[in-house]
Parts: structure tokens; C-alpha cells; sequence
């Protein structure tokens, strides 16, 4: 509750040590997105994290999938975040934000690069801006051949940023010590791999072998980002980022290289040679097939991200039970422009007693799987469990009828496709629950059959 020790993104309250710190001496009030979409929120989330500087939480929409409040908006006329009131000093924009935790928290671990090196980390700014511009280019741009300008013009200012890692010495930006400069390339390189794989089919990131890509420091970077306590609470998951990021922008251009990756991003279709089975199927394959690198550093074993996903699903089971039921139930309007965001969305109450009798179900078949003794069973799911659940599924049909058992699938499948990391939870959690929610459909289909 008070934000002890390791960060949640749930925390509203960020202490860190309560023998140096006390509530009432916050100094920092840090306004965010609630979807954890934001880049610039990223940084600043970064920063307070790492400088380990005691803050509050306010959480705000953004605009593509909700209202502000409108004391926000006295605040912050423009509507945009972050906000950050420092020392009673209200502040707009991420840089002015990062700029001042550094100034009014001399205390603090720094981000501030060596003064010997201040030049080289102006440079590296400077290039980071190039960067994001060459990617908007591309991601934004139609095909034919101005996209093919598009690219190789961000090829280029790409081999330049992982030039650069080398000539530092790496990891980082600045050698050894992370510094801000990282923290300003670190929410856009997250969202260049993930959506220029999703909409391009281009690699950047590799899961294991760093010899076979064109940008081998940017993947040290990243492994060496991953350390970081700061950055694996603020880190978001390819499938995320890729429905979040064209409502930000206004859309982003499909391009038929990016298809197979396309589909095994939003768990279609798995990308391994031959495979007719979906990504999100049980069992899971090691870095979704080789397309998104694990999160090895969370959990020592699935066990953890499965006890994980079930007490996400379980500390708010009747608020998660009548969202689902959304997915029967009556579509908001107006619509936002996040297709994954209905605020004013209304449930179809008469799907609740169903759903939460299969989301009992489903963290139950996660719980027995998890308490396998063998690796090799790690996602077999115990036989009284899978037994119960297809008896359940076929209660569903016949006492609902089909289009009961439909309106229990719709919301399953509306549930699924949104977890959100790290939002909701974690990528290796949400790997689980988006999987065992598909065992669960399955099981309802293959009654209706």
C-alpha cells in the first residue's frame, strides 16, 4: 500500500524505504496514463524510479480511450501527460519533469551524464529525435516506393544509434551507468521492435543469439535495460504496444512482410515452419515462437507467471467478471478510437454467473498445472480439473442454449484480448492467462459443436 520495496504498477503511493521516507513528506505527485500507454510517461516513471524519489499517482486517460477529469484539465489545459507537481510547481512537460527531479533532488542517485561527456550525450539526444522522426516515417508511411525510402532511411539512423552503443563500450548509452540518455531512447526503441516487426516484418530484436541481427549493441542494450528494476516495472509486451500505438497516432501502414508476425503477435497463428496451431495455445512456445524475446528475468519458471496471472484474476474477480461481460453486452457511445477501450461500454448481466464460473475454472487449471513437478507437464492441465471444465461447458450449452454458450465465448475472447502489460500484469502472466483462456473457449466450442 505504501509502495515498499519492489514497485507494482498498481502502486498509488511510492515510498520505497519507510525508514528514510514518509508519506507526508512526498514532495512529487506524478500524473499518468492508466493504460501505461504513454511514452513520455515512461520516462518520467523511469527516472522517479531509479532516483528512487518518493512520489503519488494520479492516473488519467489518455484521449483515444476516455475523458480527463475536469479538474485535470484546470490543471493542464492542453490535457496532455505527464504532469508532475514538484514541491507544490506544476510541470507539463516529460524533459521540464525529468529536468527538475535531477535539480530539486540533488540527494538522489544521478542521471545526469559526466560533465566530461556532456557533448556526446547532446549528440545522442540529437540522434534519439532522428530516430523516433525515421520511425514515424516508416510506420506511418503507404507502401510502394516511398516506403521503401522510409526504411532504409531509418536503417541508417539506426546502424548510427548502435554504432554509437559500440563506441561507448556499452551497455549503455554512456558505458557503464545508465543515464538519462537512456531513459529518453528507452520507451521508443521498446516500441520500434515491437511495431516495426508487427507492421513491417522487420527484426530488430533477436531472443538469444545477438550475432544473427544487424543491430547487435541495441540488443545489448536492451538485455542490459532488463536489469533494471526501474525498467522491467515500466516495460510493456509487442502485443500491447501494436494495438495501443495506432490510436496514438492516428494509424500506422500494414506492409505483407509484417503479416506472419502480425498473427503471431495477437496469437493467431504461431510463426514456427508448419505450424497450424495459434500462439496463445497450450502448451507455450519459448519466445512466442522466436517472435518476442522471454521475460527470463521475471519469473524463474512458468509456476510464478501462473500464480501471478490467478491472483491478478482473483483480487478483483466481480469487477473482471462484469468487464468480461462486455464482450456480450452493449458497445459505448460515443466510441473511442482505441478499439481496445470501451469505457462506456455496458455488460450483458445475464453472462456473469457463467464467466465467473469459468474464470474459477480456468485459475484452477492454471493452479494444478503449476503445481506439476515436471517441466516437461509444466502447462498440462490436472485431468478433475479439465474433466469439471468440460462438464461446465457443456451445462453452459445446454442450459443456455447456444447463444448463451456464444455470449460466454464473446466475453472470454473480449476479457483475453485485453490484458494489458503492465497494466494488468506482466508479460510472462499475461502469456498464461490469454492461453488458458483459449483452453477454456475451446472447451465451450467444442460443446456447441
Amino acid at each position: 500500500e505504501k509502495g515498499i520495496g519492489k514497485a507494482s504498477p498498481f502502486n498509488k503511493i511510492r515510498i520505497f524505504d519507510e525508514t528514510k521516507h514518509r508519506p507526508e513528506d512526498i514532495r512529487v505527485t506524478f500524473f499518468r496514463d492508466s493504460a501505461s500507454w504513454c511514452p513520455y510517461c515512461q520516462k518520467v516513471w523511469l527516472a522517479l524510479e531509479e532516483k528512487q524519489i518518493p512520489y503519488r499517482v494520479q492516473k488519467v486517460n489518455m484521449r483515444c480511450y476516455g475523458d480527463k477529469p475536469p479538474s485535470f484539465m484546470a490543471m493542464q489545459p492542453s490535457g496532455q501527460i505527464p504532469v508532475a507537481i514538484i514541491d507544490g510547481t506544476t510541470y507539463g512537460q516529460s524533459n521540464d519533469i525529468l529536468y527538475f527531479l535531477e535539480q530539486n533532488f540533488p540527494n538522489h542517485k544521478t542521471l545526469k551524464p559526466p560533465k566530461e561527456h556532456e557533448m556526446t550525450a547532446q549528440k545522442l539526444l540529437r540522434l534519439e529525435r532522428t530516430l523516433f522522426s525515421a520511425w514515424m516515417g516508416w510506420l506511418t508511411s503507404g507502401g510502394g516506393g516511398d516506403s521503401n525510402r522510409f526504411k532504409q532511411n531509418f536503417v541508417n539512423v539506426l546502424t548510427q544509434v548502435d554504432a554509437a552503443l559500440q563506441d561507448s563500450g556499452g551497455p549503455f548509452f554512456m558505458g557503464k551507468n545508465v543515464t538519462i540518455v537512456d531513459f529518453q531512447f528507452a520507451p521508443f526503441l521498446e516500441r520500434m521492435a515491437a511495431s516495426l516487426l508487427y507492421f513491417k516484418g522487420f527484426i530488430i530484436r533477436l531472443p538469444n543469439d545477438t550475432s544473427q541481427t544487424q543491430f547487435p549493441a541495441v540488443n545489448k542494450w536492451f538485455d542490459a535495460m532488463e536489469t533494471l528494476e526501474s525498467y522491467q516495472l515500466t516495460k510493456s509486451d509487442y502485443y500491447t504496444h501494436c494495438w495501443d500505438l495506432p490510436p496514438q497516432l492516428g494509424g500506422c501502414s500494414y506492409e505483407q512482410a509484417g503479416e506472419p508476425y502480425e498473427k503471431a503477435i495477437n496469437g493467431e497463428r504461431s510463426i514456427l515452419d508448419g505450424a497450424t496451431r495459434g500462439s496463445w495455445e497450450l502448451p507455450l512456445q519459448p519466445h512466442n515462437g522466436g517472435v518476442e524475446p522471454d521475460w527470463d528475468w521475471c519469473h524463474s519458471d512458468n509456476n510464478g507467471a501462473k500464480r501471478e496471472a490467478v491472483e491478478r484474476l482473483t483480487a478483483n474477480h466481480e469487477a473482471i467478471v462484469s468487464f468480461a461481460a462486455r464482450g456480450a453486452g452493449r458497445k459505448g457511445m460515443p466510441p473511442v478510437m482505441a478499439p481496445l477501450s470501451d469505457p462506456r461500454a455496458a455488460p450483458n448481466t445475464n453472462m456473469e454467473n457463467g464467466v465467473s464460473a469459468v474464470l474459477r475454472l480456468c485459475c484452477m487449471a492454471m493452479l494444478s498445472s503449476s503445481s506439476s513437478s515436471s517441466s516437461n507437464d509444466a502447462d498440462t492441465i490436472d485431468k478433475d480439473i479439465e474433466s469439471r471444465m468440460v462438464k461446465t461447458a457443456e451445462l453452459i450449452v445446454k442450459e443456455g442454449g447456444q447463444d448463451y454458450g456464444e455470449g460466454i465465448v464473446s466475453s472470454l475472447s473480449y476479457l483475453r484480448d485485453r490484458v494489458g502489460v503492465p497494466r494488468d500484469m506482466r508479460l510472462p502472466a499475461a502469456r498464461q492467462l490469454r492461453a488458458h483462456l483459449n483452453w477454456c473457449i475451446a472447451k465451450i466450442l467444442d460443446a456447441m459443436e
